[in-house]
């Protein structure tokens, strides 16, 4: 802004027309009620036990046109046919209805990014936009609607037969059913100037309705053969199993433009000049065989071993099926004769030691054999219905299997008044399901292998104290920490492979590197000279004062791709919380904390840099960039459009470390007396804050440390105060 633009400003009597700077935060967002309510009912006798529950929750969104309620009803019945007989049934059924704003995204992005100039809603209704069109409210409440309804519905039922003393087999048969409709509008409209009503400031001029249906149907069959039995010291039991998993997914979908108006949102309403449909049907199964074994010698020797041959649907041939084994003991010294002087103090100490594999099938459907797409193909000027082939096959793809090993240590102490807990974990995972690239000559999608190692090892530790004093004041604090070092080891000499951008974060795999790094260029400060410029290498020419300078890492004369290098973790190094609960007579306090340090976020889009596309600058760089008179500011001088101060690095690189209080709970429970008066046999009152308090450096960023964004995109982590009854009669 020039000097009589901002003096036009500051001096102003009309604020609609030079308005001072909105904060969309404000504008936007809003508290956001929520109601909830639960009832059930249970009862039976010998023979005969039942509980039906009802649940309906109703969540008001913190901008608009964000909203979302739950029904539910469950209802669990026990039968005992005779003494070894009995069954059980469970029935649940589920409605969840909710809705955004078709454009979600845009909400929230211009809400962080969104020129802070622009009014957001005139007197006559009529939208404010930016130079970009651009309004947060407005996307929110007239842009058009994400509507979503899932009716979900589960049924089971358990028979239980105890063949003789200590033999029982059990099945249990289970189905599922998930209908989930998805409609998504788009509304045309149009934004005039306030004071120029023939000019046009925005315009959406076509309707569109994408409208999507899916039904899954899942089923599962569950055989249980236990035998459990002692001995004198000596205590076995055994379980051997089958399990079935059979899955069926159906979906179609259409889409339309050019609706006759914004009201009529239905998909036969469009017009017949663009439309589309298209539609898909999968299967997959999983079919496990599996055994346990325990034994314990006088409670103080355990041995556990478990064996697992799984197959999967995914896989083909000889690839289908894959053996998981575990094995697990543990020693209890307190058990023995020569710890009896340390019993008073320490009640029981146990070393344990387990190692084991496991397997993950998470790759897509029909990996194993190429498959066909629709097309269409002009032959002697008439269009032909064809099939074109996707993708390369791999019939050698199998289970990315996790080899872990674990040692452990679990001591109470005092009449168990502490109790801590230590592991130390080394965990291998190989076959890594990764989608490698080939040469783009080939013309195909490349095909998911198993093609990669990254190992995990780390510790983590468990601390709690309880204890009750006189007075009845009684109270319990417990913390948890955990350390993960995670390193990728091979790659099937490939790689390494880096994803992102300048604009975007950039991230690497590579071997060596913690898995997903952030990469970028190292920094050394900023240009302070003309002279200092002519003697450094620079990433861009005509670099000024003020502009950022990056390390030559290889010394090489030049500053490119090949000087970049490690430059942050996105997963965290140490993730730690507390559990804290104190009670006096029938009042109760319990909070829960949890944190993680040696994270990384990487700030993009318009947090990164000033003067940007997106038409918004942060007040956290206000007056804190670089000028002649201010050589020492935080940040470089302000350029627009322009990537030289911006390109990934590790100025980008925000510490993501925090410690939030995720719950805090205050209840009471209602005296003896005054319960009998209202026939209850138990009544509670509280009140209780979700997210209430966060420590973190990303808190001066308007950023939430347990999203993955760095640009703020996303619908906030809220803050939720809840106030509830809960009476049990």
């Amino acid at each position: 802004f020039s000097e009589a633009q901002i003096s036009e400003y500051v001096n102003a009597s009309d604020r609609l027309k030079f308005p001072l700077p909105n904060t969309w935060f404000k504008t936007v967002l809003r508290a956001a009620p929520q109601f909830s309510q639960n009832v059930s009912v249970s009862g039976g006798n010998e023979f005969f036990r039942g509980r039906v529950g009802v649940r309906y929750q109703k969540q008001g969104g913190i901008a608009p046109n964000f909203d979302s309620d739950v029904k539910e009803i469950r209802a669990n019945t026990d039968f005992k046919i005779s003494n070894r007989l009995s069954a059980s049934v469970d029935i649940n059924y589920r409605n969840n209805n909710w809705q955004t704003p078709v454009s979600e995204f845009n909400v929230f992005n211009t809400m962080f990014h969104g020129s802070l100039w622009a009014v957001p809603k005139y007197p006559d209704g009529t939208y404010g936009v930016s130079a970009q069109g651009n309004n947060p409210l407005m996307y929110a409440e007239i842009a058009g609607l994400s509507r979503n309804i899932q009716d979900y519905l589960f049924g089971s039922g358990k028979v239980e037969w105890e063949i003789i003393p200590n033999l029982k087999f059990s099945s249990q048969y289970a189905i599922r059913y998930t209908a989930e409709q998805n409609k998504n509008y788009t509304n045309a409209y149009t934004v005039l100037d306030y004071y120029n009503p023939s000019l046009v400031r925005k315009t959406i001029p076509r309707s569109s309705l994408t409208e999507i249906r899916s039904l899954t149907r899942e089923t599962t069959l569950n055989n249980l053969l236990g035998y459990s039995n002692t001995f004198g010291q000596h205590e076995v039991k055994a379980l051997v199993g089958y399990s079935e998993i059979q899955n069926k997914y159906n979906t179609i979908n259409a889409y339309r433009e050019d609706f006759y108006n914004n009201d009529v949102q239905s998909i036969g309403a469009g017009s017949d000049n663009n439309k589309n449909s298209g539609g898909l049907d999968s299967q997959w199964g999983l079919r496990s065989f599996f055994g346990r074994v325990n034994y314990a010698l006088a409670d103080k020797y355990l041995f556990e071993a478990n064996a697992r041959y799984d197959g999967s649907s995914r896989f083909t041939g000889d690839k289908v099926y894959s053996f998981f084994p575990s094995f697990s003991a543990g020693w209890r010294l307190s058990e023995e004769k020569f710890f009896e002087p340390l019993r008073a103090v320490v009640g029981e100490l146990k070393v344990r030691g387990s190692w084991g594999r496991t397997g993950n099938q998470a790759v897509g459907l029909y990996s194993y054999f190429q498959t066909l797409n629709s097309s269409t193909y002009t032959f002697g000027g008439s269009v032909v219905q064809g099939y074109v082939q996707s993708n390369l096959a791999n019939p050698n793809l199998t289970w990315e299997t996790t080899a872990q090993t674990d040692i452990g240590l679990d001591a109470q102490l005092w009449n168990n008044r502490l109790s801590f807990t230590f592991d130390y974990y080394d965990k291998l995972t190989d076959g890594i399901l990764l989608n490698l690239p080939i040469p783009t000559t080939v013309g195909l999608n490349a095909p998911p292998q198993n093609a990669g190692k990254v190992g995990n090892k780390g510790i983590e530790l468990g601390l709690t104290y309880r204890n009750k004093t006189k007075s009845g004041f009684s109270y319990e604090i417990g913390g948890n920490f955990a350390q993960n070092n995670n390193k990728v080891i091979d790659l099937a000499k490939t790689g390494p492979y880096i994803s992102g951008s300048d604009i975007d974060p950039r991230y690497i795999i590579k071997e060596g590197l913690p898995y997903n790094a952030h990469w970028g260029y190292k920094t050394d400060g900023l240009f302070q000279t003309a002279d200092e410029i002519k003697a450094y290498p620079t990433l861009v020419p005509n670099m000024k004062p003020g502009d950022v300078k990056y390390v030559d890492l290889n010394n090489d004369g030049k500053i490119n791709s090949d000087d970049m290098t490690f430059i942050g973790l996105t997963f965290p190094r140490y993730t730690f919380g507390l559990n804290t609960n104190f009670s006096y007579k029938n009042f109760t306090l319990f909070t829960q904390w949890q944190g993680a340090a040696d994270v990384d976020t990487r700030l993009s889009g318009a947090l990164a840099e000033m003067g940007n596309y997106e038409g918004f600058t942060h007040k956290i760089y206000t007056n804190n960039y670089w000028t002649p008179e201010r050589p020492n500011a935080r940040f470089p001088r302000p350029v627009k459009l322009d990537l030289r101060n911006v390109s990934t690095s590790d100025r980008m690189i925000i510490d993501g470390s925090y410690f939030r209080m995720k719950t805090i709970q205050l209840s009471y429970s209602l005296p003896k007396g005054l319960l009998e008066r209202i026939k209850a046999g138990r009544a509670t009152v509280y009140v209780s804050g979700t997210n209430l308090l966060t420590f973190s450096k990303l808190n001066e960023w308007n950023l939430d440390p347990e999203a993955e964004s760095g640009r703020a995109t996303y619908y906030p982590q809220t803050s939720l105060t809840t106030v509830g009854l809960n009476v049990q009669f």
